[in-house]
């Protein structure tokens, strides 16, 4: 339990209580805990190696690069599903940009979601939506699965720790908000939710920062 914060809620499955009753919500889910749980292991094996601190976090490898790939893509397919069947338009292609509109849309306060990993050290807190609101900004590890996934050679660097830690806790955040029990929860992410005060939780987050700002 980190001392930085004084209060933690619960994220609620906001998704899932809203579009329970729609197949395509059932079939997300269903799609994301068969997913989920492989990635999760695989990174917990990795940390056998490279211990969960900050001060790895741009520490890179093969195997780094694979994860963020994967999660990249289960990231991706299950919210084209949901943005697809919500948005009221024909089917299409779906980019990150649909993806941060649905959020904020459908979770107004989902920049404010924390996730506190399992570890040793202090520097254990993510906010992988901090910032979603701003369409200046740029989230480090979706660019990251992006480069990897076009030319892993050229951007080998980019599959390291945090991009992966954000990634995960990014579709751990998902996987919470569209299911109706807390399986994110307990392997590598003790707990994700509100921690309040907010300013202070920010101020342990690994890393120091999540997103960049885009180029004009």
């Amino acid at each position: 339990m980190s001392a930085s914060y004084t209060s933690y809620s619960s994220c609620k499955p906001e998704l899932f209580e809203k579009y329970r009753e729609n197949r395509w919500l059932i079939e997300a889910l269903a799609y994301t805990q068969l997913r989920y749980h492989p990635i999760e292991t695989r990174i917990i094996n990795a940390l056998r190696y490279v211990e969960l601190n900050s001060e790895n976090s741009v520490t890179f490898s093969y195997e780094f690069c694979s994860v963020t790939r994967d999660i990249g893509s289960t990231f991706s397919s299950v919210l084209d599903k949901l943005v697809r069947n919500t948005n009221g338009k024909p089917k299409g292609d779906y980019d990150i940009k649909d993806y941060r509109r649905f959020l904020v849309k459908e979770v107004p306060n989902v920049e404010e979601i924390g996730v506190e990993l399992k570890s040793l050290f202090r520097d254990n807190m993510i906010l992988p939506f901090d910032g979603i609101k701003d369409d200046k900004t740029r989230l480090n590890w979706w660019d990251a699965y992006n480069n990897l996934k076009h030319a892993e050679i050229e951007n080998l660097k980019d599959g390291c720790l945090s991009n992966v830690l954000y990634g995960m806790a990014s579709l751990a955040v998902l996987y919470s908000l569209i299911g109706p029990y807390r399986n994110a929860e307990g392997n590598l992410f003790r707990q994700i939710g509100y921690f309040k005060p907010i300013d202070m939780v920010k101020k342990v987050l690994f890393p120091k920062a999540i997103h960049s700002v885009a180029k004009s």
